[in-house]
C-alpha cells in the first residue's frame, strides 16, 4: 500500500510539474519508495530528480507554471505529502539503520556490493543526522546513541517497550528510558508471580474436576 501511494505521488508530481513536456506516467522519479518511515530521504530524492529536470520550482512556488492548475496541484500535493509524512518521529528509523549497519555482514557478497549496502545506509543516516558542529546537537545525539544501544541490547520480552519508546513524539531522556525499563521489569516480575501462584489452584481444580467425572 505504501509503495502504491509512493508511485501515485511521484506520478502526480511528475505530471503536475511537467505540463510543458511529454511525461511517461509509468516512469518513477526516484528508486526511493515512500513509506511511513522515510519521508526525508524520499523528499530529497524527488527534489533532486525534479531539479535535474528544471522542474523543482513548480512544487516550491519558485516557478509559475504556464497553466495555473498544474502549479497549484503540484504544490498542493507536495504540501499534502509533507503534512502526512514529514512530521513523523525519525528515531525509530535511525535506531533501525544504526542496528542494521552494526549487524551487517559481507557473507557471500562481493566487496563492491557489501560497500554499496553500507554506503546506502550511511547516506540515509546522513539525511536524518546531517553533519553539524553544534555542541547542543552533538550532545543530544550522544545521549540518543546510548538509548539506542541500550534498547538494542534488551531481550525479546521488551519488544513492545522498545517500540513504544521509539515511537514517542519525542525520545525520552536516557534516565527516563532506564526508569521505564525498570518499571516494566517489575511489572513482568509481578505478573509472573501471579501466574505461578495461580498454578496450584488451577491444578487442584483440574484434578477435582477429573475425579468427579
Amino acid at each position: 500500500m505504501a509503495e502504491d501511494n509512493s508511485f501515485e505521488a511521484e506520478s502526480s508530481l511528475a505530471t503536475a510539474a511537467s505540463s510543458d513536456v511529454e511525461v511517461n506516467p509509468n516512469q518513477r522519479l526516484s528508486s526511493v519508495l515512500l513509506n511511513e518511515f522515510n519521508y526525508l530521504p524520499w523528499a530529497r530524492a524527488i527534489s533532486l530528480a525534479l531539479e535535474g529536470r528544471s522542474k523543482l520550482g513548480y512544487i516550491n512556488g519558485a516557478i509559475q507554471a504556464p497553466a495555473a492548475t498544474y502549479s497549484e496541484s503540484s504544490m498542493h500535493l507536495w504540501a499534502q505529502v509533507k503534512e502526512m509524512y514529514g512530521n513523523q518521529n525519525n528515531d525509530a528509523r535511525v535506531f533501525q539503520l544504526k542496528k542494521d549497519i552494526a549487524n551487517l555482514q559481507q557473507e557471500g557478497k562481493s566487496f563492491v556490493q557489501h560497500l554499496g549496502s553500507l554506503t546506502s545506509m550511511w547516506n540515509e543516516l546522513d539525511v536524518y543526522r546531517p553533519h553539524t558542529t553544534d555542541a547542543t546537537v552533538l550532545i543530544k545525539r550522544a545521549e540518543e546513541d546510548k538509548i539506542f544501544q541500550l534498547l538494542a541490547s534488551l531481550g525479546t520480552e521488551f519488544e513492545d517497550l522498545r517500540s513504544h519508546v521509539l515511537m514517542n513524539s519525542e525520545l525520552p531522556s536516557f534516565t527516563s528510558v532506564c526508569a521505564i525499563i525498570q518499571r516494566e521489569k517489575v511489572r513482568n516480575k509481578v505478573m509472573n508471580l501471579e501466574i505461578k501462584s495461580n498454578m496450584p489452584e488451577t491444578r487442584a481444580y483440574v484434578s477435582n474436576h477429573s475425579r468427579t467425572e
